[in-house]
C-alpha cells in the first residue's frame, strides 16, 4: 500500500515537474521570439537581421516541440499549424534580405505579429 501510494506521488510530481518546465520553455521561447523580431525591425543590415531571423525560427520550432510534447490540450493542432506559419513568414523574410530587399523583408514580419498575436488567443482563454 505504502509503495503504491509513493509511486503514484512520484508519478505525479514528475507530471507536475514537467508541465511546469514545458510551460517555462514555451514563455522563454516566446520572449526570444519577441526580443528578436524587435531586433530584426531594427536591424541596419543584412546580418543583423538574418541573425534575428534565424534566433526567431529557432524559437517557433522548439515552441512547436514544446506544443506537441503538451498535446492532451484540445488546442494543439490549431497553435501547431500557427507555429508552422510563423516560421514559413520567417522563411519568406529571410529570403527577401538575402535578395537585398531589407525593407521588404520588414514589411513582410509584420505577418508574424499578427500570427503571433492570433496565437496568444490559444493561451489566454
Amino acid at each position: 500500500m505504502i509503495k503504491k501510494t509513493l509511486a503514484t506521488v512520484v508519478m505525479l510530481s514528475a507530471f507536475a515537474f514537467s508541465h511546469t518546465a514545458m510551460a517555462a520553455g514555451l514563455e522563454d521561447d516566446m520572449k526570444t521570439l519577441g526580443k528578436n523580431y524587435k531586433a530584426f525591425n531594427q536591424a541596419s543590415n543584412a546580418q543583423a537581421a538574418t541573425a534575428a531571423l534565424n534566433n526567431m525560427r529557432t524559437a517557433a520550432v522548439h515552441s512547436k516541440q514544446y506544443n506537441l510534447a503538451a498535446n492532451t490540450q484540445a488546442k494543439v493542432p490549431a497553435s501547431t499549424a500557427l507555429f508552422d506559419q510563423i516560421v514559413g513568414e520567417i522563411d519568406k523574410a529571410k529570403l527577401l534580405v538575402q535578395a537585398g530587399k531589407l525593407d521588404d523583408a520588414k514589411k513582410q514580419g509584420k505577418k508574424i505579429v499578427e500570427l503571433r498575436d492570433q496565437g496568444h488567443k490559444y493561451y489566454t482563454h
